[in-house]
């Protein structure tokens, strides 16, 4: 499996402080492991949290030779993750409430394969010609009380605690992680990894136009920065990663299947 050179946004937006983080920070196209992080608590440190997600998980997966066959993999890596937040905390008393959202996925480098990893409201989508076919689940407020049929989703986009997330790594209590294995995976699909603010200015209509089979990632990349320019009030940060060669042969209409762990 090859990639198209990947594209990324890390950008302020309307706050005063990024507290965004992605790696990695110069992408290739030989490069197997994405994430974006989205730090919690201004004040809190959140900023810290988000770029030692994103400098340690790397290096966990690294001395495991990010071996996406074990089901375990992204588990044990936030289990590292956590540690070195504590030894963080513990030695920076001021940074002691900082947490963080997680996405993050690992290409097999031998197959076809990718496992997903997810934490808080941070999204990742699996797309094949604008069609989507796989989107997590927010850990958050609204989520759940979207599955208990509390409120509808136009409701949800307005909803006062939307801001509100149910699941964070922070390093002081062990967080479980979601994760979900595709195999799937076919020329010209593409994975987006992105922040809420992202999210703030992208829907399913853009997502069906914009992600087309012969899109190119530069051009999505130009229209998310357009359209989230100067009218999003978060932080906004993504990762867009495009299959550029892989050995199964794509259907426009094969359905989804995966191993999901929530």
């Amino acid at each position: 499996m090859k990639l198209f050179q990947p594209e990324y946004l890390n950008e302020l937006g309307e706050r005063t402080n990024n507290e965004d983080a992605v790696y990695p920070v110069s992408p290739n196209k030989n490069d197997t492991v994405f994430l974006v992080c989205d730090g919690v608590g201004g004040q809190a440190k959140g900023a810290v949290a988000s770029k030692l997600i994103c400098e340690h998980f790397p290096v966990y997966l690294k001395k495991a030779s990010n071996n996406v066959e074990d089901d375990k993999l992204l588990e044990k890596g936030l289990r590292y993750v956590e540690e070195q937040l504590r030894h963080y905390a513990n030695n920076n008393p001021d940074s002691l409430q900082m947490a963080s959202t997680l996405t993050i996925i690992c290409f097999s480098k031998k197959g076809n394969s990718a496992t997903l990893g997810w934490v808080g409201d941070s999204r990742i989508y699996h797309i094949r010609n604008g069609g989507i076919l796989f989107q997590t689940k927010d850990h958050s407020h609204v989520q759940s009380l979207l599955e208990m049929g509390e409120i509808s989703e136009e409701e949800a986009k307005t909803h006062p605690k939307k801001n509100v997330i149910t699941r964070a790594v922070n390093g002081k209590t062990q967080t479980r992680i979601a994760t979900c294995k595709i195999d799937d995976i076919v020329e010209n699909d593409f994975f987006l990894l992105c922040s809420d603010g992202i999210l703030e200015n992208l829907d399913n209509e853009k997502i069906n136009i914009w992600f087309r089979t012969n899109a190119e990632p530069i051009t999505i990349r130009n229209q998310i920065q357009k359209s989230a320019k100067g009218k999003t009030k978060d932080n906004y940060s993504m990762y867009l990663i495009k299959i550029k060669e892989s050995n199964k042969a794509g259907q426009k209409d094969k359905k989804r299947f995966w191993n999901f762990f929530y």
